[in-house]
């Protein structure tokens, strides 16, 4: 992987449907026969994308890299049925209001976005805007990039857990590229380790995400 950058993103629910929207706007431009087709397939690997963290241990946390980049296209066109249905929203129905790309969409590298995850009542929870996520899980899948999940597991009275997986997001699919897991019973220790190290990408971090691991890293000391 070339050197890239990363910057933090917090995006609202609003923001993450401006991104889907003008994603797929222009992609109707672009692709005018398939931009429908494009928009399930997405959907099918934004539903991967937002069930991959509960898949283990009960609790998560879990960054994402979003690939973006500036897809707001003028269109003039009165009979244009992507603009109708994704940029025109005053907000009052099932979506949020349609408007401008957000200005973080247009900086070059990866937007970088952290979240927790872990069972409740009947469902899962997490400590972020759990519409925004959905939104942004939709963006990853249209947008493409990486998402990390750092997992740990109570599976017991006799027996813990903790692991990592990543995963790459690319024109619609959702690929593991690594993953590690250790779990500690009464049979000693086991542990699954990458197949090919060499093989995991290296991720830009924000600066103050850096400056964060490296203050936690050094109070262990």
């Amino acid at each position: 992987m070339t050197a890239e950058t990363a910057h933090v993103i917090s995006p609202s629910a609003e923001e993450g449907w401006r991104l889907v929207g003008h994603y797929l706007h222009r992609l109707s431009h672009e692709l005018p026969d398939q931009w429908r087709l494009r928009d399930h397939e997405a959907s099918q690997c934004r539903e991967r994308v937002w069930s991959l963290p509960t898949e283990n241990g009960q609790d998560a946390q879990v960054a994402l890299w979003l690939r973006l980049s500036d897809t707001e296209v003028s269109c003039d066109d009165p009979g244009c049925a992507a603009r109708e249905m994704y940029l025109t929203s005053d907000g009052s129905g099932s979506v949020p209001a349609s408007g401008p790309l957000p200005a973080f969409a247009r900086r070059d590298g990866f937007g970088y976005l952290e979240y927790r995850t872990h069972p409740y009542r009947d469902g899962w929870a997490c400590d972020i805007d759990p519409v925004s996520m959905q939104w942004m899980s939709t963006a990853l899948a249209l947008y493409g990039g990486y998402m990390r999940i750092n997992w740990f597991d109570m599976g017991g009275a006799d027996s813990m857990g903790a692991g990592y997986s990543l995963w790459e997001v690319s024109a619609h699919q959702v690929r593991e590229v690594s993953h590690w897991s250790m779990v500690a019973g009464r049979d000693g220790f086991q542990e699954e380790r990458p197949t090919d190290p060499a093989a995991v990408p290296v991720l830009p971090l924000p600066p103050e995400v850096e400056a964060k691991l490296k203050a936690a890293a050094e109070a262990r000391r």
